[in-house]
């Protein structure tokens, strides 16, 4: 990314996945932010977000519970290219004194601003939090670069942050972008010998501790070129680590620093170890991003004592580049699913998918594993939440992945009535569903991440208490095997078309007592509300203006 993307012609572009949320563009782009620079998943960052306009000067509330530290999101797009002082900044620090204790933040909660901030602070229980100790820090995200006085501003601000055009494109990562530096660098190597691995006629790798100090010296840090392909293929929230940042600041630790880091890859075009010092061309920072970004801005407490394991690779096949960034940041911690991905339930269901449709689908058992030539992918993943939403009428813990493959695999997965015809068939189902969410008129409900899932657990309710559609969900390989899975689709269609019509009514009805983000991960809301749904369709099919389920299959 360069800052030019950033321009507003160039961000509304960017924008145009977010503007069907119903929301106003600065939010848009906060909601891009969330995602793209704090790596929260889509879920997470929503809940995080105020959807309707406040006067508090609050836009999201984000809690990192890993730092302790609440964090108050502040988003500004501008249209006419300028720069941003200290004022707004200024503004920000007026809006955090609402969080300074805990009596402060329950009259803001009682106040007069709007319903969504309040669902916000009372979901997230911020006024727990301060008072537990919990830090509070300002981040204005904005689309134009900051000036002087605002730079000026965020040296004296110990709790605010600014994320301005110039930093985003910094901590922005495209894995895709071909990027890199053009040029030379140097490298004190004197320290110690660097090993020197050579990799047949393909590569050359140099391996020492670097100074960080050098590191920061580095181009391409600033507008990010020297990050393209930097990238962390898990999904989630990977900002640098507290002890890192504690670390630098503390200078009696600076010697005991490679020992707690993983290290930094850089590729280049050329390397050569002269004299001591190890000289680069045109490179790129594969891993180690958030890292060098931390020491940049610490610049102030970098000592020559602080160092960092450096992985110089000189590349003569640029096909390992590719390998090179997948594989140096895929070193994740073993997850359940990885655990799980050579358990027998989860091979048969594998094999079964080659003799549904003639092989059509494919499941992904495995993270980044190929998979069958032409074959559509249904991740594991995917089939665990489907169930969950389905069999087991859980829609509201389909977010909390993590259950997927531990505490609740063998109710999920392990059962006889599981097999890969019907994680199919609700594939093709939940299909529908995701092409009714159009029709939902309150737009950031539609887009919402476990609106699909309880709108699938509603058509599952009705699905089981109909006699013909509950027999054909009971022998989902005879619906495919008859033929009869377009037909039992069309059926979910039309009864999405009534239900999608009552939720209006009922989102309408409840008005500002709707707190979707929390409501839908609620067992007795979700069950109030999937119950008044049903309810609603049936009087529906009483009055015939909705057909019966399995009418619709006749």
């Amino acid at each position: 990314m360069i800052p030019e993307d950033l321009q507003y012609g160039n961000l509304t572009i960017l924008l145009s996945s977010y503007s069907d949320k119903g929301r106003g563009e600065s939010v848009s782009f906060l909601n891009w932010f969330l995602e793209n620079i704090f790596r929260l998943d889509s879920i997470s960052a929503d809940d995080s977000i105020c959807d309707r306009p406040n006067d508090r000067g609050i836009d999201g509330v984000y809690v990192d519970h890993d730092q302790e530290k609440i964090v108050i999101l502040q988003g500004k797009i501008r249209q006419k290219e300028a720069t941003v002082g200290d004022a707004p900044l200024r503004d920000l620090a007026g809006t955090l004194t609402q969080f300074k204790d805990r009596a402060s933040v329950e009259a803001l909660q009682l106040g007069g601003g709007n319903e969504e901030l309040k669902k916000l602070l009372l979901r997230e229980h911020v006024a727990d939090l301060v008072e537990k100790g919990y830090g509070v820090i300002g981040s204005f995200v904005t689309n134009l670069p900051l000036d002087a006085n605002g730079r000026e501003f965020l040296d004296q601000a110990g709790n605010i942050r600014a994320y301005d055009r110039n930093r985003i494109c910094s901590e922005f990562i495209d894995i895709e972008a071909k990027g890199g530096v053009e040029g030379e660098f140097s490298l004190d190597a004197s320290y110690v010998d660097p090993m020197k691995i050579q990799t047949g006629d393909e590569a050359t790798s140099y391996i020492f501790p670097a100074k960080a100090s050098e590191l920061v010296g580095m181009s391409g840090i600033d507008d990010g070129t020297l990050f393209s392909q930097n990238v962390r293929l898990s999904l989630g929230n990977t900002k640098v680590n507290k002890s890192l940042e504690e670390s630098i600041k503390d200078k009696r630790e600076h010697k005991n620093f490679p020992l707690y880091h993983n290290g930094v890859t850089i590729l280049c075009s050329s390397a050569r170890y002269i004299n001591e010092t190890v000289v680069i061309n045109n490179y790129m920072v594969v891993n180690g991003a958030q890292s060098i970004s931390t020491f940049k801005k610490s610049s102030s407490h970098l000592t020559d004592d602080l160092r960092v394991l450096v992985k110089i690779v000189e590349l003569n096949n640029t096909g390992l580049a590719r390998k090179i960034t997948v594989n140096s940041n895929n070193q994740n911690a073993i997850k359940a699913r990885d655990l799980k991905s050579n358990n027998e339930v989860q091979i048969r269901l594998k094999e079964e998918m080659k003799e549904v449709s003639g092989g059509e689908f494919d499941l992904e058992i495995k993270r980044g594993e190929k998979a069958r030539e032409g074959a559509k992918v249904i991740t594991n993943e995917e089939a665990g939440r489907l169930l969950l939403a389905s069999d087991l009428g859980e829609p509201y813990s389909c977010h909390q992945i993590y259950k997927l493959f531990d505490e609740k695999y063998a109710e999920i997965f392990a059962r006889p009535a599981v097999s890969a015809w019907r994680i199919i068939l609700l594939h093709k189902v939940m299909e529908r569903v995701e092409a009714s969410l159009e029709r939902i008129d309150y737009k950031p409900l539609a887009r919402y991440g476990l609106t699909r899932f309880f709108i699938l657990s509603c058509v599952f309710s009705l699905i089981q208490e109909d006699e013909a559609s509950r027999d054909l969900m009971r022998s989902p390989r005879k619906v495919f095997e008859d033929g009869l899975d377009e037909k039992f689709c069309d059926a979910v269609t039309e009864v999405l078309k009534t239900l999608i019509v009552d939720l209006n009514y009922e989102v309408k009805s409840l008005g500002e007592g709707f707190d979707y983000k929390g409501d839908l991960k609620s067992p007795s809301k979700v069950a109030e509300l999937r119950g008044e749904l049903m309810r609603s369709h049936k009087k529906d099919v009483e009055r015939e203006k909705a057909a019966a389920f399995g009418l619709l299959l006749v």
